[in-house]
């Protein structure tokens, strides 16, 4: 079972590889089984289709970034830093990592409604963290969906560079991206500050 197992997780990751250099589009389950180095047979062992493969490899690739963010971040400390920590990882590595971030953020797109569901749910899931923010709010009156609103805002934003293939660029943008997220949060005043704060280092 555990050899199985590894095959699995083998082709997972060539799915991550294979559409992150050349699109969804143009991946055939051909390509994954060459860059995984495993059987046809073994790879319909496992998936129905290349899109059952995208589908667990992007549910795969969502576990790992928001693992990462998880240990990145110290639970105790002010929601801010937390925030800015959680950010930094998230860019830092997608920069390392362009093949994964394409795949996570761009090629999700080309995949069909399935795959942009799994990415409004991913997207959902990140706004968990945001939801402390709420109480920085000194009373304003927030939207029922801002953590939607301000994470859907840094995903297109990271979107954008991801698609030119500026995925290098990414933690240059991280005060950038700091204050798309924070600015619904804490107002222009204070977000613009975070991001003084994340550019000085």
């Amino acid at each position: 079972m555990a050899g199985s197992e590894t095959r699995r997780e083998a082709i997972l990751e060539a799915m991550v590889r294979v559409v992150g250099r050349q699109g969804y589009r143009a991946t055939s389950v051909a390509d994954v089984i060459a860059e995984a180095n495993v059987s046809r047979t073994t790879f319909y062992k496992h998936f129905e289709d290349k899109h059952d493969c995208f589908l667990a490899a992007y549910d795969m690739v969502v576990d790992r970034v928001l693992s990462e963010v998880v240990a990145g971040c110290d639970a105790d400390a002010p929601w801010l830093e937390r925030i800015r920590a959680g950010l930094s990882t998230v860019v830092e590595m997608f920069a390392l990592d362009p093949e994964l971030a394409r795949t996570a953020i761009v090629e999700v797109a080309a995949a069909g409604a399935g795959a942009r569901r799994r990415h409004w749910d991913a997207i959902t899931r990140l706004t968990e963290y945001l939801a402390d923010g709420e109480q920085l709010s000194e009373g304003r009156e927030l939207p029922s969906n801002i953590g939607l609103m301000a994470a859907g805002a840094v995903s297109g934003l990271i979107f954008d560079e991801l698609l030119t293939g500026r995925a290098e660029r990414l933690p240059e943008l991280l005060p950038d991206l700091l204050f798309a997220l924070l600015v619904p949060y804490i107002g222009p005043g204070a977000a613009a500050a975070e991001m003084r704060r994340a550019a000085a280092g």
